[in-house]
């Protein structure tokens, strides 16, 4: 059978023109890669653009085209970048917090921290006011300063709201607060409080001067707070609690008290024992921070 289409005469001429192009574009791929590997920077024509094209057949790098001021379609210019949004830290704002948008809720725990502080020397004032609502208002306040302890750590995680100042004031504020108490119960009752006192006081000197001794040395996590540390402080806030609602004995004596002597002394006794359990606590746990700082604390005894 015949062939409908027989070859045309310019077959010839056009796979010589598909070879001569095939051999250029190769050659300008390999000549700058071989330019390169010889340590030159070949020279590079300019891209300049027309219409939407490269005029020239000039090939065209990702760089250029991501900065190209026009698009390939019609020349029209490429619409702006859109800047990027920053993914908002910790899980959604409430109905309260949307209900206020302008209010700085991302420094409410460092707020907290604040008024904790702040309510320290209004404590030794109420503690030594000749009134009867006395220990009750300065145990009110203890209690809802060691709430705000809690409260503050835990609006700061749940929300990924943590500063570093904020990291450094909250236990000093519980430091400060819960010495003071100390201090105020042992003038009050004398040895046996200031005993457990010097105890725990002595322990919280020389595991703060402990850790900042690991930070200096990017250590810091080796004595992290553990979960005996948080029922130590936890023991002590509600011992102190307990013991400041109990009114002075002379008060009682004089019938001057507005709790009742069985519920006075109910609180002092059940905040004596757990005082001392807190004591215990604080021995153990801070026995726990220098043997995890000991094989450290040698090492650098030898380099020394």
């Amino acid at each position: 059978m015949p062939n409908r289409f027989p070859p045309r005469k310019s077959s010839a001429f056009f796979h010589a023109a598909t070879l001569s192009l095939m051999m250029q574009v190769s050659s300008s791929f390999s000549t700058p890669l071989l330019a390169q590997a010889a340590g030159h920077s070949p020279a590079v024509p300019p891209i300049t653009f027309q219409g939407g094209r490269l005029r020239g057949g000039d090939m065209l790098p990702p760089s250029a085209l991501a900065a190209s001021p026009e698009s390939d379609s019609g020349g029209e210019p490429a619409p702006p970048p859109v800047p990027s949004r920053r993914v908002a830290r910790g899980p959604p704002p409430s109905l309260f917090r949307r209900s206020f948008p302008g209010a700085p809720w991302h420094r409410l725990p460092d707020y907290l921290t604040y008024i904790r502080c702040a309510s320290i020397p209004v404590l030794v004032a109420i503690f030594y006011l000749e009134s009867p609502h006395a220990p009750l208002i300065s145990s009110v306040l203890f209690a809802l300063a060691s709430f705000t302890d809690w409260l503050d750590g835990f609006l700061a995680r749940r929300w990924d709201v943590s500063t570093a100042f904020g990291a450094f004031l909250d236990p000093v504020a519980d430091k400060l607060m819960v010495s003071t108490a100390l201090v105020l119960l042992s003038g009050r009752y004398g040895a046996v409080v200031a005993v457990p006192s010097s105890i725990i006081l002595a322990r919280e000197i020389a595991v703060s001067a402990l850790r900042e001794w690991m930070a200096q040395r990017g250590l810091r996590d080796v004595v992290k707070v553990g979960m005996q540390g948080k029922v130590k402080t936890a023991s002590t806030m509600l011992a102190l609690t307990l013991m400041l609602v109990a009114p002075d004995p002379r008060m009682v004596a004089a019938g001057k008290a507005v709790i009742g002597t069985t519920v006075a002394v109910t609180c002092h006794r059940v905040g004596m024992g757990l005082l001392y359990l807190s004591t215990l606590l604080t021995v153990t746990s801070g026995s726990v921070y220098f043997r995890a700082a000991a094989p450290i604390f040698f090492e650098t005894m030898k380099e020394s």
